[in-house]
């Protein structure tokens, strides 16, 4: 548009008291501002062309990385394919000399040595005869243990040959099983090879993605053997399953998570989206063009028809363009203040009272757990606390957000972890809240979240903040009820559990408010109770109720030396963690107490998994293999714990802190109390005292837990400048929860603490030497990221 023709059109005003420039000036303002403004249509058709642009640019990027991702994924089938195959006819191989020998053999007594000196690659050959029932492990055969007797058994009852499985894979004494079927004598000819005759791979080359060799042992466990390429995550990757025939072996490759995997959309959708996104954009472009041209000619032909009736609009507040609309009112909204982000931890929520964790953020944390509830399909929960001083305002404060959501709340007030755990049973909620600061100090309190039969960590933890933040969150009016759940959970363990002997049992709640209800469990099952700081009292006035510390079990010491008890028994401030003290002084560490609980649960389910913590000492292991079960090396922490529980049904879980998670004959959730009467239940059927059942179990010289305080966040950097600049020659690593170094003769581990800012360190070995020997290994190691390191060992 031609502006000067435009400007020359404008008529001079009428009104002879109007004056000329006035005139002129508000008629060029109000055509520039015609001008210059742009119409709503053309706002409208340039937001759409960008729009369409920036979908065809985002389908381009989905198109490139779908293409990278297909073309990985390929590669990585390819190199699974072929792994199989070799896997495959290696199998075949291994075992086939062996088995023609059986099978052409079937009245040669003589057949070990037949076997012995054909096939020189056997690390052991034994024949045995029926009955296998009377076989007693590790005794007339050495070297049949639980699990080769397991195998034994099978072949016998189906008289078919079972599937090769490889025994005791990572340790000195690993091996490759295979039992053979000598006809017509009823026979069975045990063969173990080496494993590495099917593991070592050398020419397997992945740049991208992960490749796995693994044993898969029924539903219960799943075994690395070997993998190549990059260790992946399940939150970032695809994973796919070869089964190689005849064998409890697969084949796992793991691809990155493209970005177009979010959308479940193909290469040829992608391709076909970006083309589409294109034609759009021209489509628009056009349409945007003609629009701006019709509204151009009608700008044109409004200015030509003004006239000397233009008066220029004083600024009155009023708009503009639209004289009829009134000015607007701006007010500032308010906001309550989101809760600290510190406080969201890796498996609970947990702060300073009034500082970090206030009345308000717990509201707002209840009315997110109350959303994320209701969104899981579930109409209510259950919710509880500890004996802290600040329990009583800030449950009311959890029970009034989670009302908010529109949840309904079942009160069952102050009561410990385990009861609160046994209620979301018992009630059949599948949900609920434990207000606790579990072994913290007084100033502290938290919660702990199970929703939906899934105790919440990690990222679902961190949800729960960015409903807050982002005001995802329902709203209503909950219902409330209270109720008394306790006779009911002491009336379950002891209908399931009755002791004969009648022992003496010191109980040191530390004040906690497991104090109450442990005595009346352990009464009832059968036990004389001498109770000691087991009144409630969220100070904590005598130590605090933390039984992995040792300095926290010397009244319990004292008092076992002055009364005639059998044991002590201590819990922490929630009652979920259990700690043992021998009448004569011995504290016995949760992973001896794992090796009982795993002995007694393996008699009922032989062949079960069993969950320890890397905190574990490495004879744990060799123990649950012996008693016929599969052992599982896990992370440290309940929520992950009880995940990895769900995840393989595994029979049993423990931590090295003394949570201990019975999946037999109990729920599955970690509870110091009734792993208490577990425990007494299994020394009520031994004839010698506990310190001389204890003293059956594997020990070698160990630390307690050590600990190295930093400041916020400080640990997490330091561990992971350890993880990249750290070396133990001749060690097997694990990193699946910081740095565990495991040597010939013992092991030391550095893991960051998910509940304190500190290094979480300890050291176990076969002999003291050996332990101060790791010690200084990793002393080196730990002073080389920063020298100025106070290290308590």
């Amino acid at each position: 548009m031609d502006i000067k023709k435009l400007l020359t059109k404008i008529k001079k005003p009428e009104n002879k008291e109007q004056p000329e420039e006035t005139a002129q000036s508000g008629g060029v303002a109000n055509l520039i501002s015609l001008l210059k403004i742009k119409p709503a249509d053309e706002i409208l058709w340039t937001s759409f062309t960008l729009a369409a642009f920036a979908m065809s640019l985002f389908f381009a990027y989905l198109a490139y990385h779908n293409l990278i991702s297909e073309r990985l994924e390929s590669n990585l089938n390819n190199t699974a394919e072929q792994l199989t195959q070799q896997v495959n006819e290696q199998l075949k191989s291994i075992n086939q000399t062996a088995a023609d020998i059986v099978k052409h053999n079937p009245n040669n007594a003589d057949i070990v040595a037949l076997i012995q000196e054909k096939v020189p690659n056997t690390l052991r050959v034994l024949r045995v005869s029926e009955p296998i029932d009377d076989i007693i492990p590790e005794t007339q055969f050495p070297g049949i243990n639980y699990a080769t007797l397991d195998m034994l058994k099978q072949t016998s009852e189906q008289q078919q040959e079972q599937l090769p499985e490889i025994h005791l894979y990572g340790q000195k004494n690993q091996y490759l099983n295979y039992v053979l079927i000598q006809q017509p004598e009823k026979s069975y000819v045990i063969i173990s090879y080496p494993v590495e005759q099917l593991v070592n791979y050398g020419s397997i080359h992945v740049k991208n993605g992960e490749v796995k060799l693994v044993q898969k042992s029924g539903r219960f466990s799943t075994v690395t053997l070997k993998q190549w390429g990059n260790t992946a995550t399940s939150e970032s990757t695809n994973e796919h399953e070869i089964h190689i025939p005849d064998s409890n072996f697969y084949v796992i490759y793991s691809t990155p998570q493209a970005a177009a995997g979010l959308f479940k959309l193909t290469l040829l959708g992608s391709i076909i989206a970006t083309l589409a996104g294109v034609l759009l954009t021209v489509a628009f472009f056009f349409k945007r063009r003609q629009a701006i041209d019709e509204l151009t000619a009608k700008k044109e032909q409004q200015v030509k028809k003004k006239t000397s009736h233009y008066v220029p609009r004083q600024n009155t507040g009023e708009n503009i363009d639209d004289p009829d609309k009134k000015p607007t009112d701006r007010k500032q909204m308010t906001h309550k203040k989101h809760p600290d982000p510190s406080i969201f931890k890796a498996y609970d929520i947990r702060g300073i009272v009034d500082k970090t964790l206030t009345r308000d953020a717990v509201i707002q944390i209840g009315q997110a757990i109350g959303t994320e509830n209701i969104n899981r399909g579930r109409k209510s929960l259950v919710v509880a606390r500890d004996g802290r001083l600040s329990g009583p305002d800030l449950l009311e404060a959890l029970i009034q957000g989670v009302k908010a959501s529109g949840c309904d709340v079942i009160n069952i007030g102050a009561v410990p972890t385990g009861v609160l755990y046994f209620a979301t049973h018992h009630l059949e909620t599948g949900s609920g809240v434990m207000l606790t600061g579990s072994h913290n100090p007084p100033e502290y309190n938290g919660l702990k979240i199970m929703l939906d039969g899934e105790t919440l960590s990690g990222k679902l933890i961190t949800n729960l903040y960015n409903m807050i933040v982002e005001g995802n969150l329902l709203s209503g009016d909950g219902q409330v009820q209270e109720l008394d759940i306790a006779d009911d959970y002491i009336d379950y363990i002891s209908s399931e559990i009755q002791l004969e002997n009648e022992p003496t049992v010191v109980v040191d709640s530390g004040n906690g408010i497991a104090g109450p209800i442990a005595v009346d469990v352990l009464e009832e099952i059968g036990c004389n109770v001498i109770p000691l700081h087991c009144e409630v009292d969220g100070e904590f006035p005598n130590h605090h109720p933390d039984p992995s510390v040792p300095e926290n079990l010397e009244d319990l010491k004292a008092t076992l030396k002055s009364v005639d008890a059998d044991i002590g028994i201590a819990f922490d401030g929630d009652g979920d963690r259990l700690g043992v003290v021998t009448k004569e002084g011995e504290n016995i560490f949760p992973d001896r107490l794992l090796m009982l609980f795993a002995k007694d649960v393996l008699i009922r389910q032989p062949g079960s998994s069993i969950i320890f913590d890397v905190k574990c000492t490495s004879h744990l292991p060799k123990a649950i293999v012996k008693h016929g079960g599969l052992p599982i090396m896990w992370k440290t922490g309940h929520s992950f714990m009880k995940a990895k529980l769900k995840e393989t049904n595994a029979a049993l879980a423990g931590e090295m802190s003394g949570h201990f998670f019975f999946n037999e004959r109990w729920f599955g959730f970690d509870d110091g109390i009734y792993a208490a009467a577990r425990l007494l239940e299994i020394l009520d059927q031994e004839e010698d005292s506990p310190q001389e059942v204890f003293d059956t179990l594997p020990k070698g010289v160990s630390t307690p837990e050590l600990k190295v305080e930093m400041a916020e966040g400080e640990h997490y950097m330091f561990m992971k400048e350890f993880e990249n600049r750290v070396k133990f020659e001749e060690a097997k690593i694990t990193t699946i929860d910081g740095i565990r170094a495991d040597f010939e003769d013992g092991w030391g581990l550095v893991r960051c603490s998910n509940t304190t800012p500190c290094l979480v360190i300890r050291f176990d070995a076969d002999n003291e030497a050996a332990l101060e020997r790791i010690k200084e290994s990793f002393r080196t190691q730990l002073l080389k990221v920063s020298a100025d390191l106070n290290l308590p060992f």
